[in-house]
């Protein structure tokens, strides 16, 4: 079926009549029924029958409508798309970023660049550090900011600063001198344990490890969010990337750091053929500035 084709059979079959697709469609009934017609044809089926004077999908429509709907939806992404890009302005960054600098980082960021270049517009997509290679290699990010390098060759890192881990409790439950506490105060702690979390969560299990510390992991999670949402509720306590421990201190929280600092790369990864070099180089200049204060 042509696309043309798709269109008319799917208005057909959603408003139950060639006048009704005519309408919303603003075309003749009968270049309505001549397409229909067409279509029928070049598949060698019926797709519509008439009962009782209305027009009834017949059991083949039914099939290939899920599929029509679909492509239909996939269209009009298309178009909203090809009107977003018509009316920029000026540059446009999709960008990709880990959940933990979605809520912070980002935002603030992007609130900058904006306020220096009104007609920078952005796309912003959330995504996890084994996500983001795909994400730019299939062109579907420009930039993603993560906390791991990629040694794919066809992109390219750039290390942007050292984030710390932090340990979070409820307010009051330690005693810690300047905010900074021993890394053993871990040691047999009912402890929200993260699982699968890249560099931060290998940086601190090699830490535990050297130093023999077993804290008691009540829960694990997959999210720095479900975490914190956990040590506020009084299950146990955790440690999380500073970017998480600064967007929950409104939460009822505290953040420690550790006397001896753990910490992970934040990058950035972008293609080596990407487009617009200079915005993101100018995007890179100021995330570097915003992320290492």
């Amino acid at each position: 079926m042509r696309l043309r084709q798709i269109e008319i059979f799917y208005h057909v079959f959603r408003e139950g009549s060639i006048s009704g697709a005519a309408r919303v469609l603003h075309v003749s009934q009968p270049s309505v029924s001549k397409v229909l017609r067409h279509a029928e044809d070049q598949l060698g089926f019926a797709l519509f029958y008439r009962k009782k004077g209305k027009l009834s999908p017949t059991s083949a429509a039914i099939e290939l409508f899920a599929d029509a709907e679909n492509i239909y939806g996939q269209i009009g992404a298309l178009n909203r798309a090809a009107s977003n890009i018509r009316n920029r302005k000026g540059g446009h960054i999709r960008l990709g970023v880990l959940p933990s600098l979605s809520l912070t980082v980002i935002p603030d960021w992007i609130a900058r660049l904006r306020k220096d270049d009104p007609q920078l517009s952005f796309e912003i997509t959330t995504l996890h550090s084994d996500e983001m290679d795909a994400a730019l290699l299939e062109k579907k990010c420009d930039l993603c900011i993560g906390f791991e390098a990629s040694d794919d060759e066809r992109l390219v890192s750039r290390n942007l600063s050292n984030a710390e881990l932090v340990l979070i409790t409820q307010p009051g439950q330690l005693d810690a001198k300047d905010g900074k506490v021993d890394l053993s105060v871990l040691h047999e702690a009912d402890f929200v344990g993260l699982k699968d979390s890249g560099p931060a969560g290998t940086a601190l299990t090699e830490r535990l490890e050297k130093e023999a510390i077993t804290p008691n992991e009540v829960v694990t999670t997959h999210t720095y969010y479900v975490a914190a949402s956990l040590v506020r509720l009084g299950v146990g306590i955790s440690v999380v990337d500073r970017f998480t421990a600064n967007s929950f201190m409104a939460e009822n929280l505290e953040k420690h750091e550790f006397s001896t600092s753990i910490s992970h790369p934040v990058c950035a990864i972008s293609h080596v053929d990407g487009h617009q070099p200079e915005i993101l180089a100018a995007c890179l200049t100021a995330i570097e500035s915003l992320i290492s204060n």
